[in-house]
């Protein structure tokens, strides 16, 4: 009997194993035949994701088998056939990319591919198309055109997060592909350090992103993202000239021959067997309308994928950057020498910075994601007026994500270390060094296909050491040190394919960077102090909203209305607070910024034209929460707002493409800066007078023509920039371009 039943049972077994068949699954994308990375295949129960080659292995039992491929941003792929009918039991599938801009992925929000759809706090995905049309060179130039984001002297501020703070502290984090990319010591991106030329995206997230970023990310995340190559090799080289034409008030021209910027980059992008590569240069030359104003900069990147084994993969980006440039704070009045600054307030500098990230990803055999990040980044900068610093940051993370398809779910987990070391003059001419050591945790969770659930935590740890004593304060032993907890909890649901609301909750938190507490400076008539008491700030963003598609024709498209608050505690300001001292970065107080922001982008047909659509109306209301008198610290007001904040704006662009010929148009909108501080409408020469005639906010218009000279290969574009000559200002002191013409030619070979 017993013998009978091992025979039935061996049989049985013999029969499973010999129908299981191991089938090799190679997937690409349709347009450009490049492999797709972690895209999920599952056959019955087996499954998985594929490798860097687009390669993944499945068990498949039955003779008639239902293979199905999914992937974020592209369309869901179900291949069915017999066993018997594979070629060496491997099968070659190609996937193409969604139609809609609702379904196309960002990474910023969540650490993993998600669909805009289905996003749980506001996000904006701006394609390389808006940099090129527009001829913009930087990305600081590109960000200036996205709805809710105000560019104030090279600083983001999102939905008036933060005011204005020359060159120190940020609530905004910069990343290039999910790396910190933000300056050691003043935590202050350098626009120039970004290969805008080899862009693939450019996502921002609008709210705190603390929990998975960090200190930095207070009032929201802007990540860029390269491109790689593709099947066949590419080259693309580009140059660009613009001119500055006379301003309005021709008594303000101080030039005779023509004010002008130029900008030339070439990339190449290559596949080799087991490696990628892109690399590319770039050349800035500006001499600028502002009388002694200068930027010559220039860089090289390198950016290597290479993959040691079907799952293991190592990538390195490097960039170096070189240049020298001139600029002044504040003009010498706002008369008619607004275009020549103040003699005193000049400042020289030569700088060398580049960085390294290398990057080793492995897919483990359950599907798991194990990724390994580092960076090094060195910046020497040699500026006049003993502001002069060198600092350095390593940066190492490990991160570790699954997507659990069978349970709906996404997990992502990690750990940070961050360590920078600072010398410069700008700080009393010693050494300070800073530590910050974090955990992560983010789960989300799809109920019915239509409810996904977001929560996460960080545990967040920073140091920093300084000289024990400082500007006459004493610091124990020369170290301060604090770690806080922070949380997120989101919602999505998907009422249609099409339309969903959303709702989010998360915490922020923000350590002093070194420039903030240490600082020591002049710069003309404005002096800077330290404040080695200065303390962190916390709070939190909220938001619901609610995007709805569109479709007219075929131009396909969505609206998306949000509502959002953020309570900032102690928040971290520049402000003066004694004469004899200038200014200092101090705790002002417990703040609030709400609001709404409703906004429309788009693209696609409408008979034989293409258009393309982004405009966003964002209105704020920026006060504090224990207003009295005192706290306006000077401002020019005395009813309760927050300094340096436009209440109203609007970013509009549209391009109408016809056979490759385009037309397009920008307009930007702000309203009055109402608060400043009073020293500067009383101090710099011109600020009251300028401030009291424009009072009304500012209108600027552009216009531009694209010709394809050969239709993919080479165009011409011809841009006019600020088309009415408007007179406007984004910071005290400081004038705005006047009207300029740009050309640019993009030649892909």
């Amino acid at each position: 009997m017993i013998r009978s039943i091992f025979i039935i049972l061996f049989v049985l077994l013999y029969n499973a194993l010999a129908a299981q068949t191991n089938v090799t699954v190679q997937i690409f994308d349709a347009e450009n035949d490049t492999p797709l990375e972690f895209v999920s295949v599952y056959c019955e129960r087996s499954g998985g994701n594929t490798d860097a080659n687009g390669k993944v292995n499945i068990v498949v039992n039955k003779e008639d088998y239902s293979i199905k491929c999914t992937y974020v941003g592209f369309q869901t792929f179900i291949a069915e056939g017999r066993k018997s009918e594979l070629v060496n039991n491997s099968l070659v599938v190609k996937m193409s990319a969604v139609p809609n801009l609702l379904e196309e992925v960002s990474v910023v929000s969540g650490r993993y591919d998600r669909q805009l759809i289905r996003e749980i706090a506001s996000v904006e995905i701006i394609k390389p198309d808006l940099l090129r049309s527009n001829n913009l060179s930087s990305l600081e130039d590109l960000l200036d055109r996205i709805p809710g984001i105000q560019m104030i002297d090279g600083q983001a501020n999102i939905r008036g997060g933060s005011g204005f703070a020359y060159g120190a502290g940020s609530r905004v984090l910069l990343t290039v592909n999910d790396v910190p990319a933000m300056q050691p010591d003043a935590g202050f991106p350098n626009w120039r350090d970004i290969p805008i030329e080899n862009m693939a995206q450019v996502e921002v997230l609008k709210g705190a992103g603390s929990v998975l970023y960090g200190s930095t990310a207070m009032n929201g995340v802007i990540n860029y993202r390269t491109a790689w190559a593709t099947s066949k090799p590419e080259t693309v080289v580009s140059t660009q000239f613009t001119g500055f034409l006379s301003p309005n008030d021709k008594a303000k021209k101080w030039w005779t021959s023509l004010p002008f910027e130029s900008n030339t980059s070439i990339v190449h992008r290559q596949k080799f067997k087991k490696w990628d590569g892109v690399f590319g240069g770039n050349y800035f030359h500006a001499d600028s309308y502002n009388q002694g104003n200068y930027e010559h900069q220039g860089r090289i990147f390198a950016n290597i994928k290479f993959n040691i084994a079907p799952k293991l993969q190592v990538a390195i980006n490097t960039l170096v950057n070189k240049g020298e440039s001139d600029t002044f704070v504040y003009w010498r009045d706002g008369g008619d020498n607004a275009y020549r600054g103040d003699t005193t307030s000049y400042s020289p500098s030569k700088k060398l910075r580049f960085f390294i990230d290398p990057v080793l990803t492995y897919l483990g055999g359950s599907g798991g994601e194990h990724k390994l990040i580092g960076r090094y980044f060195s910046i020497n900068n040699n500026v006049a007026n003993d502001q002069s610093q060198k600092s350095n940051m390593k940066y190492l993370e490990y991160r570790y994500r699954h997507s659990l398809e069978k349970l709906n779910m996404e997990f992502t987990a990690g750990l940070v270390y961050t360590g920078t070391r600072i010398e410069a003059k700008l700080y009393g001419d010693t050494v300070y060094t800073s530590t910050n050591i974090a955990g992560y945790v983010s789960l989300d969770k799809t109920f019915f296909k239509k409810l996904t659930i977001n929560a996460g935590a960080r545990y967040e740890y920073n140091k920093l050491t300084s000289p024990e004593m400082v500007d006459g304060i004493a610091i124990p032993n020369g170290e301060t040190s604090e770690s806080k907890p922070v949380f997120k909890l989101g919602a999505n649901f998907l009422l249609t394919r099409y339309s969903s609301i959303r709702a989010s909750w998360g915490q922020g938190y923000r350590y002093p960077t070194v420039a903030e507490k240490f600082i020591k400076t002049t710069a003309g008539a404005i002096r800077v102090s330290p404040n080695p008491n200065l303390e962190s700030e916390t709070g939190y963003s909220a938001e619901i909203g609610i995007k709805q598609g569109l479709k007219i024709a075929n131009w396909k498209g969505f609206v998306d209305v949000a509502f959002f608050r953020s309570d900032y505690d102690n928040m971290m300001e520049f402000v003066l607070q004694n004469i004899s001292k200038g200014f200092q970065s101090f705790n002002i107080g417990d703040t609030r910024i709400q609001g709404y922001e409703i906004g429309i982008q788009g693209a696609g047909n409408i008979g034989n034209v293409t258009i393309r659509t982004l405009c966003g109306y964002t209105n704020i209301e920026p006060t504090y929460r224990n207003f009295s008198e005192i706290d306006t610290f000077k401002s020019t007001v005395t009813y309760n707002v927050l300094k340096y904040r436009m209440k109203h704006s609007f970013r509009g662009d549209i391009g109408l493409v016809y056979k490759g010929f385009e037309v397009g148009a920008y307009y930007q909108y702000n309203s009055k800066m109402e608060a400043i501080d009073k020293v500067f409408d009383l101090g710099i020469p011109g600020v009251h007078d300028f401030r009291a005639s424009h009072d009304r906010g500012s209108n600027v218009i552009g216009f531009r023509v694209i010709v394809p000279v050969i239709m993919d290969k080479l165009t011409v574009g011809f841009n006019l920039n600020n088309a009415l000559n408007e007179e406007y200002s984004t910071r005290p002191g400081l004038l705005e371009a006047p009207r300029n013409f740009s050309m640019r030619l993009d030649w892909k070979f």
